[in-house]
């Protein structure tokens, strides 16, 4: 059984009356040459139209995430593949015809698996193994591509993929009515593959974790819920646990218990029980009695009203009262009456006016420096104590490896006869263990030292300057104020990072989580955690990269072994001991580079909000003098145009209720909605 469009459509309607509203605002905030609310409102149209619902599927290897995913669509979309595959993102999305395009990562690993395509390797050399763009391929050759041949070689498991994702288009309506579907890698298929799943968390709008009747919530899988999916905000997500046919009648009571023990304090949704092969044979063969038996009813018609309500109620709440704000705050009872109260005076007063406050323009752009400059300050100041905590962190965990890799006692022997197939096995064995292990570290430092740490230097960083940013601002709405001669007039009070919020079209840093936080409630503890979380999991997730992929000393510790005449208990206290050192000399290797990536990723983001203030500064100082010099022309043109000027700004006033009136109705409709 496929989602229901039809369902579906009442938040295209929605979503089209919201994105008609903004551009009719378009149109009066235009008429009002409010230059910098049009940019805004554009900003707000393109975030309405193309946002897209990404569904991520999650769940380990052959747990039938394909099989789910085409029971979905209706269609067999998906190869249901019977090897694990190389760490790339799936992403299933509308186009008109069936295609495939295959995303290169930038740079490329510095080893390549030698199972990739022929075909992949000639358009990678083609482009001297930098900067390749994406590839089109046909979508029955996905396969070919991402499949992993292990064959006799167990180290191409450890390696990373030169692959950053597929999109993967298809006409479908449910597609069309923009549902993305987001295929992951195995979470049991080591943690390079594990590792592209967790990073792409960040992007997704909601979780559908498959979990297999017959081996339900594995270590794996209970790790990854309570560890992830928590920590990127996925308290409700959608547990499926498919394959429930294979499940004796006796068993179905004694599953669904030990179901409801494990997952029921992670969601708050019922948990489902299907057969996604059955339900996508009943879509396929039109048997609705396979269909209902299948279970899958129940799990889309919820997944369905989570689309429609829950998760568009959010994402078009947010743009409508950013709407509600300018129209308002902006037009109705700042703008509108400053530009009428300079029509009604002569034009000699309001050029003396403005010739008054230009000084204290130029002055409050020098503020503006100023502000910025502390932050960039205190942001450079910041760096020095994550670099120490990232690199106290590296310490540590070299610290503790050799301890783990001596502790440890792998299920599979080197033997009597050591061979290069079971050296390497017992390697990729003690590799996963211990990149667990250093997941594992991780998240406890990422909750007990970074997360606090960058919570309390945004803090430092942005509350100290809130004082500062709210005296620009109320300086900036009294040279208005001046300037428009009218001393009745008096500016909605308005949070300051609401403002700077507005000004960047209700996005900031890229997560829309924190632009609502932000828009809504000003930085506040609320924000602060937000950024910190946002922050401190992307410092954790850099951590990975080029520590822990031994494959690169597989060979050397190979020859050591077989040269140096080991044999059993011999044998494997060499091996443990030379990856022991690997594993501490890579990570000690490339600690001051990877700490330095980690902190310039996280001044960076921090960066992009002092920017993001800077300009939305720069917008309101702006603005304040394109008013003037728009009435002054108008005023220069003469009588009969500030005649015409004043009917367009009863015409505009008008346009801005009767707006107002529908938001209020709409916002209305978003939230009551069952």
């Amino acid at each position: 059984m496929a989602l229901d469009q039809e369902k579906l459509n009442p938040f295209r309607v929605q979503r089209e009356h919201l994105g008609s509203m903004l551009s009719q605002a378009a149109g009066v905030v235009n008429e009002l040459n409010m230059t910098s609310a049009s940019e805004n409102l554009e900003k707000l149209s393109q975030k309405v139209s193309n946002d897209t619902f990404k569904i991520q599927v999650v769940g380990t290897f052959s747990n039938g995430k394909s099989t789910v995913i085409n029971s979905l669509l209706g269609e067999e979309v998906l190869p249901a593949y019977a090897l694990p595959t190389t760490a790339v993102i799936n992403e299933v999305k509308y186009g008109e015809k069936k295609e495939a395009i295959l995303h290169f990562r930038n740079p490329l690993p510095e080893v390549l698996p030698s199972s990739l395509s022929p075909k992949a390797m000639e358009h990678m050399k083609q482009y001297g193994m930098k900067d390749v763009p994406p590839l089109r391929i046909n979508y029955n050759e996905i396969e070919d591509f991402v499949v992993i041949h292990i064959g006799e070689d167990p180290q191409e498991m450890l390696m990373e993929s030169p692959y950053e994702k597929v999109e993967l288009f298809w006409p479908l309506q449910i597609l069309k009515e923009g549902v993305e579907i987001i295929d992951s890698p195995g979470l049991n298929e080591t943690t390079t593959r594990a590792r592209v799943t967790v990073n792409y968390l960040s992007k997704a709008d909601a979780i559908l974790f498959v979990l297999a009747a017959d081996r339900l919530c594995s270590l794996d899988e209970m790790e990854f819920i309570e560890n992830n999916l928590q920590a990127y905000g996925f308290t409700d997500p959608f547990f499926v646990v498919n394959r429930f046919d294979l499940i004796k009648p006796q068993e179905v009571e004694r599953v669904k218990q030990f179901a409801e023990l494990r997952l029921r304090d992670f969601t708050t949704n019922p948990i489902y029980y299907i057969s996604a092969q059955d339900a996508l044979n009943g879509t396929i063969t039109h048997d609705s009695n396979k269909i209902e038996k299948s279970g899958i009813i129940p799990f889309v018609t919820n997944l369905t009203e989570f689309l429609t309500k829950d998760k568009g109620k959010i994402k078009l709440s947010q743009p409508a009262r950013e709407l509600k704000r300018i129209l308002n705050n902006e037009a109705l009872y700042k703008v509108i009456p400053s530009q009428r109260a300079m029509l009604d005076s002569s034009l000699d007063d309001v050029k003396a006016r403005y010739e008054t406050t230009r000084p204290q323009l130029g002055a409050l752009k020098q503020k503006k420096e100023q502000v910025i400059s502390k932050l960039t300050l205190r942001i450079e100041q910041s760096k020095h104590e994550f670099k120490r905590a990232v690199n106290q962190n590296a310490i540590s965990v070299t610290g503790m490896i050799p301890g783990w890799i001596d502790a440890y006692e792998p299920n599979v022997s080197i033997g009597l006869i050591p061979t290069k197939a079971k050296i390497s096995a017992v390697v990729v064995e003690i590799s996963n263990y211990i990149n667990k292990k250093i997941l594992d570290q991780q998240k406890k430092w990422r909750e007990e030292i970074m997360i606090p740490l960058v919570n309390e230097k945004s803090a430092y960083i942005f509350e100290s300057s809130e004082q500062d940013l709210t005296k620009l601002y109320e300086e900036i709405d009294e040279i208005s104020i001046i300037v428009s001669g009218n001393r009745d007039i008096e500016p909605q009070k308005v949070p300051v990072w609401q403002r700077i919020a507005g000004a960047a079209g209700g996005l900031l840093i890229g997560c829309p989580d924190i632009a609502v936080a932000a828009g809504m409630n000003g930085i506040n503890k609320e924000l602060i955690k937000n950024i910190a979380l946002v922050l401190g999991t992307e410092a954790v997730l850099g951590l990975f990269i080029g520590f822990t992929n031994p494959f690169v000393l597989v060979g050397g510790i190979i020859a050591a072994i077989l040269g140096g005449g080991f044999s059993g208990k011999a044998a494997m206290n060499s091996l443990k001991s030379k990856l022991s050192e690997a594993f501490v000399t890579s990570i000690s290797k490339n600690a001051d580079a990877n700490s330095t990536k980690i902190v310039e990723s996280i001044a960076v983001k921090l960066t992009e909000l002092s920017s993001e203030i800077s300009t939305a500064l720069d917008t309101e100082i702006n603005q304040a003098e394109q008013q003037v010099k728009g009435i002054i022309a108008e005023m220069e043109r003469g009588k009969a145009n500030v005649q015409s000027r004043k009917q367009i700004l009863a015409s505009c006033e008008s346009k801005i209720t009767e707006l107002s009136t529908e938001l209020d109705a709409f916002t209305f409709e978003l939230i009551e909605q069952n």
